[in-house]
């Protein structure tokens, strides 16, 4: 995995080693942030050089793709629930939804996605999922499933 600092983002490593630059300076320190993995994703760094800046640690594995994709859910027994969903971002390995109205669901929970990409051929998925973050009505999950690689998805989430 890369572990470059883009704007006020850095990528952490799989050995949770992330590499902080200054944009004032342009000095850089490499750093452990173990500690954060689980917790706050956003540091307020201080430079030698005196300069202020917030940073912001990416521990994802999979690049993130803003989207604007509609698509269903079903949730699996015990849990109960289903309907219309908007998907406001996706990766290769989950995505997070967004649920209109009341809904029960919780971290743990397992169900289905299906949805179709706006690409060309206007390509249907069908995931496995399983919830991992409840925030109100956005719900982030991940694909259950593991794919070595997933042609039309990968090629769809290409920048």
């Amino acid at each position: 995995m890369t572990n470059n600092t883009s704007g006020n983002k850095t990528f952490v490593k799989d050995d949770s080693q992330a590499t902080i630059v200054c944009p004032a300076c342009s000095s850089a320190k490499t750093v452990s942030v173990e500690s954060f993995r689980h917790r706050l994703h956003v540091l307020k760094v201080k430079c030698k050089c005196g300069n202020t800046f917030s940073l912001q640690l990416e521990f994802r594995k999979y690049f993130r793709k803003g989207t604007d994709l509609h698509g269903t859910y079903d949730m699996a027994p015990p849990a109960i629930g289903g309907g219309i969903v908007s998907i406001v971002n996706l990766s290769l390995s989950g995505a997070c939804l967004e649920i209109r109205g009341i809904h029960a669901l919780e971290v743990g929970q397992k169900g289905s996605l299906d949805f179709t990409l706006d690409n060309r051929k206007a390509t249907v998925l069908h995931r496995q999922i399983i919830i991992r973050t409840v925030t109100k009505n956005r719900i982030g999950c991940e694909f259950i499933e593991a794919r070595a690689f997933d042609k039309e998805l990968g090629f769809y989430l290409l920048p």
